[in-house]
């Protein structure tokens, strides 16, 4: 069967429909669930229940308008998973993600990420493409369904967050003749893009004390936050999004790693120019993403996951070296 027939199957004959992003939501992942949220809306002239376990930043609630997330899952037949590339991505209790539980559900995985782990009864993974978002328009799109200024303004800031500003080497002439197209659809890139690259000023103090840690050594680069930094800055973890991408435009800089420093471990973002797969690397530590771009959580301090990911990156050097 076509998936997109599947797909609506799948919205029309379920009732109870929650719509779920990733912990530690961004702005691909939020748009993504909204954008979903108008497709079932399109089909069941009902908006379903919106799913994050952790809250929505604040800086994207003029994505939100009116609509809100919930961090309770409630009873539901169809799970809407987006931008999420493992079901443990949804959800912090692990016994949520065990298949037992699951069976009796219908799950729709939508996602962008090389490392998806496929868990859904439906599998719409596009790996090449920049963002969910830009999934979920081409489903719109082949289904002939409207998109009016609204939803084009979703699809927009997931669409520029995921890449940067069209900026990163997962930018393709795909994903900039969306774009046109939805600014032809009434989006004003200017006004979208001030809200999206908005700093707080305890952000701005924040960045300035994690640039001060950069040590680069033979084209890697790393850099790191506390929660002493935090405290300090009266900052938010996530104050430090896409602070990874300074350290990656240090000229020179082939790989990056920016390690932050949270209550029963560490958060590693990875960046790659392309010398090196990163999503290969995340998944030894057992992460995941891109080739690009990766992330993983271990339960080591910062001093620890630095020594033991830095170790594994001169691995991979070397290999590549021995290769050539």
């Amino acid at each position: 069967m076509n998936y997109l027939k599947k797909l609506v199957q799948i919205i029309k004959k379920n009732r109870r429909i929650v719509v779920a992003t990733h912990i530690d939501p961004d702005a691909d992942g939020i748009s993504a669930a909204l954008s979903c949220g108008y497709l079932v809306k399109h089909y069941k002239r009902r908006i379903p229940t919106f799913f994050c376990h952790s809250q929505i930043p604040r800086k994207y609630g003029f994505v939100l308008s009116n609509w809100k997330f919930v961090r309770q899952l409630p009873e539901f037949d169809l799970l809407i998973a987006v931008d999420s590339a493992a079901i443990s991505r949804i959800f912090s209790d692990v016994d949520h993600s065990k298949a037992g539980i699951l069976d009796s559900k219908s799950i729709i995985n939508i996602d962008h990420h090389k490392s998806n782990t496929a868990f859904g009864s439906l599998n719409i993974i596009r790996e090449k493409v920049s963002s969910a978002c830009e999934i979920i328009y081409t489903i719109f799109r082949d289904l002939n369904i409207k998109i009016r200024r609204p939803l084009a303004e979703i699809f927009y800031c997931g669409i520029y967050s995921e890449t940067g500003g069209f900026v990163y080497p997962n930018t393709t002439h795909e994903t900039l003749t969306m774009a046109s197209e939805l600014v032809s659809l009434g989006v004003e890139p200017g006004p979208i893009s001030k809200k999206l690259n908005a700093k707080t000023l305890s952000g701005t103090l924040l960045l300035s004390e994690v640039l001060k840690t950069i040590v680069i050594e033979d084209s890697v680069g790393a850099m790191h936050l506390t929660q002493n930094m935090l405290k300090r800055c009266n900052a938010k973890m996530v104050d430090s999004e896409h602070f990874v991408s300074f350290l990656q435009a240090i000229r020179n800089v082939r790989v990056s790693l920016f390690l932050r420093e949270e209550k029963e471990g560490t958060r590693i973002s990875l960046r790659s120019d392309g010398i090196i797969d990163v999503d290969e690397l995340a998944a030894r530590f057992g992460g995941g993403g891109h080739r690009l771009a990766a992330g993983v959580r271990v339960k080591m301090s910062i001093k620890e996951a630095k020594i033991e990911l830095l170790r594994a990156v001169r691995q991979d050097f070397r290999r590549l070296r021995r290769n050539k």
